[in-house]
């Protein structure tokens, strides 16, 4: 009988791959054909409405700069994640009835959003939504390429699993996102939101990685110890979130105050968008000051792996790594520095006006997302040449 070759394909990548290329087509269309946006632009991060977009459906409605919104198809607003769970609710023709308050007058305002989003969308955020997208299937097909081409090394399906999280990753669900998930089986609607939300956890994953590439620096036993630990903590609440936020999403909204007040969250929601969502949820920690210190957790220990990764990474190249690996370890680390330089830009972008005052200058302007996709491929496709260079087994 013959041996199986060194190349035979464990059965749960296929699965994993499944998983992740039906959350990115499920995002992208999702992203195109979902619901438009409903016209109103927050004075964040309260509910008050510093502006109403002509033509679009709250303008329609009758919702007017000043009017403050507090609750969506009677669900109270308390923060901004309400909003967000409130959108990820919505249905093209389907209507949505917004309760404002204008002085002292209390009013319920029904609209109906009829329109896709990319038929409201601007030449310029056109562009960056193809260049972003572009990125993340790039990202997603070199995953696979590796993935599959190296299925017995781990470095290389370490890799597989930061480049798919990433090219699926969400900060927070679009529009329509939760509605559209509900319709779908039960067997592709967690995997697809499982899989756009693994993106939390990609520090593990990152530590992981370096521990091992381009020499391994971490015995087998603290390699274990560095995933499951937080994991362990971490993902039975991801899955519990996930799922609700398919089958029962206003569960998620509550009291929001005393979780955002609290500096974690703060900076998350500077840094990521939002507070990560998927951490909140009623069962089986309710309890805001056990979902901040979930997301305190979660926070530091992404701060302290991914330092901890780069750390492993420039002391094996300092160690002496020699000829053809050392110059494509170098080329990581500039890569690293780019992408650095990229995640700055996107916080900057996101925060200019509310850290300092002044409008947004035009180096942050949505036209840089195209020169960002460009920019940010230079640390996969660099990656991808020093695991393609290693030779296979050498974990």
């Amino acid at each position: 009988m013959r041996e199986p070759t060194g190349h035979l394909i464990p059965w749960w990548m296929p699965v994993a791959a499944s998983a992740f290329v039906l959350a990115f087509c499920f995002n992208a269309q999702q992203e195109a054909l979902g619901p438009a946006a409903a016209g109103w632009i927050a004075a964040w991060p309260s509910f008050r409405v510093a502006g109403v977009a002509p033509g679009t459906p709250m303008d329609k409605a009758g919702v007017r700069k000043g009017d403050v919104l507090e609750a969506v198809n009677g669900h109270p607003l308390t923060g901004m994640p309400d909003w967000f769970v409130a959108r990820s609710t919505f249905e093209r023709g389907r209507a949505v009835e917004v309760q404002i308050r204008r002085g002292t007058q209390r009013l319920r305002l029904p609209f109906v959003i009829t329109l896709p989003a990319w038929r409201t969308w601007r030449t310029e955020h056109a562009l960056a939504v193809l260049a972003f997208f572009l990125a993340r299937l790039i990202l997603l097909l070199l995953a696979i390429f590796i993935g599959f081409s190296r299925p017995k090394q781990l470095s290389a399906s370490l890799a597989a699993l930061m480049f798919a999280s990433t090219a699926v990753a969400e900060g927070y669900p679009s529009s329509g996102w939760a509605a559209a998930l509900h319709r779908l089986p039960l067997f592709l609607a967690i995997p697809i939101c499982l899989a756009t939300a693994s993106w939390l956890l990609g520090s593990v994953v990152w530590v992981a990685f370096f521990g091992i590439f381009p020499r391994r620096s971490l015995t087998r036993l603290w390699q274990w110890e560095l995933l499951l630990a937080p994991s362990l903590v971490l993902v039975p609440s991801l899955v519990m979130s996930a799922t609700t936020l398919v089958y029962a999403p206003w569960a998620l909204t509550k009291s929001w105050p005393p979780v955002l007040s609290v500096w974690p969250v703060r900076i998350a929601q500077d840094i990521a968008g939002v507070a990560p969502l998927l951490f909140f949820n009623r069962w089986p920690l309710y309890q805001p000051i056990i979902q901040a210190h979930l997301v305190e957790l979660w926070l530091l220990m992404t701060g302290f792996y991914l330092t901890a990764g780069f750390a492993l990474l420039t002391v094996n190249f300092r160690r002496g790594i020699n000829g053809e690996r050392e110059r494509l370890v170098r080329n990581l680390l500039v890569s690293l520095g780019i992408f650095a330089v990229i995640a700055a830009h996107n916080v900057f972008m996101r925060n200019w006006a509310s850290w300092f005052g002044t409008a947004t200058p035009a180096l942050l302007s949505t036209l840089a997302y195209v020169a960002e996709a460009v920019l940010f491929l230079t640390v996969p496709w660099t990656l991808t040449c020093a695991i393609l260079a290693e030779k296979q087994g050498t974990d």
